[in-house]
C-alpha cells in the first residue's frame, strides 16, 4: 500500500480523468473490476506493457471504485486482489516472505532463529508471533484454531505455505480497510466512476452478480426453521464473507436435503443452492455446481450426503450454542418434538396431569 501511495502522490486521483493516459487506466481499472465480480479472481496482468507502476495503479484504483458497490461485494474484490497477491508471493524465497509478512504486521522469524530442538525445523519453517497469528489466522476454519497449533514461548510454528496463507489473510484485510476508507470519500470515488461511465455502469455490473441472490431466501416445512449454525453462514455468505470448506459442505448439504424433503426436483436444489453461493467471495459458478451436484449424489460415487451430525459441527468449531439446540442433526431442528423453537415441551403423568419437563 505504501507504494499505492508514492503513485498517486504524483497525481492526485481526481486529475487522472483529465488526462488521456488517466483516463485509459481508470479504463482498465473498470474492466479489471468487472472481471472480477464476474470470475471471482483478478487478472495475474491487466496492462500488455511493462510498466509495474501502472500495473499497480490500476489495481489501486479498481479498489478505490469498489468504494462505490454494493457493500456485500467488497470482500469479493478483496478477496480476488489477495489470492492473486499470495500467488506470486508463493514464488518467492523465505527472507523476502518474512520480509513482507513484518509489512503487514506479521512478526516472523525463522525457526531455526528460536533454539528449538527435537526435529521441529524439518517439521516448520518460521515461528509467528501469537497475536500476529490470532489477529490474522482464516476464521471458520478449525485447521487455524489456536488450539491445534503447535505454540511455545509465545510463538506459533507454521510452514512456508502457512505464512504465505497468513500474509494473504493480512492483504485482505487491508484492501477492506483501504474499500471502507474511501466508501467516505464520497466525491472522489464519484469522480472517477463518473469518469468511466457513472455509478449506474457499477451498479449494472452488481445487478449482473447479485440478480436474486442479494436476499438469501431458505425454503422452510411449515413446522421447520434454520438451525443457528446453518443461519450464521447463511449470514456470512450474505455479507460476502468467504466461509470455510467444512461451513460450506454442511450448509450444501442441509439445503438439499430440506429442499428434497419438501419433494421438490433435485436439479431445482442444486439451481438454489448455487445460486446461494453467489455472493461468496471466491465464487466460481463450474467448480461451486461440480461440488453441489456432487452432495447432490448426481456426480462421483451417485451418493447423496447429510450434513454433519451437531456433534461433529460443534468440534468443526460451526455450532454458536454449543450442542444447545437440543437435537442430534441440524436437519431435526425445528421439526415436531425437535429442538428448542417454541420452548421447552411438556408432557403428561401417567393420572393425566401435565408437568413441565
Amino acid at each position: 500500500m505504501a507504494k499505492y501511495t508514492a503513485l498517486t502522490s504524483k497525481t492526485p486521483l481526481t486529475d487522472l480523468p483529465n488526462t488521456q493516459e488517466g483516463k485509459q487506466l481508470l479504463e482498465k481499472a473498470r474492466d479489471m473490476l468487472k472481471e472480477v465480480l464476474t470470475r471471482g479472481s483478478a487478472p495475474a496482468r491487466v496492462l500488455d506493457g511493462g510498466d509495474g507502476d501502472n500495473e499497480l495503479l490500476v489495481h489501486y484504483l479498481a479498489v478505490v471504485l469498489t468504494a462505490g458497490l454494493d457493500k456485500a461485494l467488497w470482500r469479493r474484490v478483496a478477496d480476488a486482489e489477495s489470492k492473486r497477491f499470495s500467488k506470486y508471493l508463493e514464488n518467492e524465497d523465505l527472507d523476502c516472505i518474512m520480509y513482507i509478512a513484518w509489512g503487514f504486521g506479521i512478526e516472523a522469524v525463522p525457526i531455526d532463529a528460536l533454539g528449538l530442538g527435537g526435529g521441529l525445523g524439518l517439521a516448520y519453517d518460521v515461528g509467528v508471533r501469537v497475536w500476529s497469528y490470532l489477529r490474522f489466522a482464516p476464521r471458520n476454519d478449525p485447521n487455524w484454531k489456536l488450539v491445534n497449533r503447535f505454540l511455545t514461548r509465545g510463538w506459533v510454528l507454521l510452514a512456508r505455505r502457512e505464512l504465505v496463507r497468513l500474509v494473504e489473510e493480512a492483504v485482505e484485510a487491508r484492501v477492506m480497510s483501504l474499500v471502507e476508507d474511501y466508501s467516505k470519500r464520497v466525491d472522489i470515488v464519484r469522480a472517477l466512476s463518473n469518469a468511466v461511465g457513472g455509478l449506474g455502469v457499477q451498479k449494472s455490473l452488481v445487478t449482473s452478480v447479485t440478480t436474486n441472490n442479494t436476499g438469501v431466501v431458505v425454503r422452510r416445512r411449515r413446522v421447520g426453521g434454520v438451525p443457528p449454525c446453518m443461519g450464521a453462514i447463511i449470514s456470512e455468505i450474505k455479507s460476502g464473507g468467504n466461509p470455510s470448506h467444512q461451513a460450506r459442505f454442511a450448509l450444501t448439504a442441509f439445503m438439499l436435503r430440506r429442499c428434497m424433503g419438501e419433494g421438490r426436483d433435485v436439479h431445482d436444489c442444486v439451481e438454489e443452492v448455487v445460486g446461494l453461493f453467489r455472493t461468496v467471495a471466491d465464487f466460481d459458478e463450474k467448480v461451486t455446481r461440480y461440488q453441489v451436484e456432487h452432495i447432490a449424489g448426481l456426480r462421483g460415487g451417485r451418493k447423496a450426503y447429510m450434513p454433519p451430525s451437531c456433534e461433529e459441527m460443534n468440534s468443526l468449531g460451526l455450532c454458536p450454542t454449543n450442542l444447545g439446540c437440543g437435537v442430534k442433526n441440524p436437519l431435526a431442528y425445528g421439526l415436531s418434538g425437535g429442538g428448542k423453537k417454541g420452548g421447552r415441551g411438556r408432557r403428561r403423568s401417567r393420572r393425566g396431569r401435565t408437568r413441565s419437563n
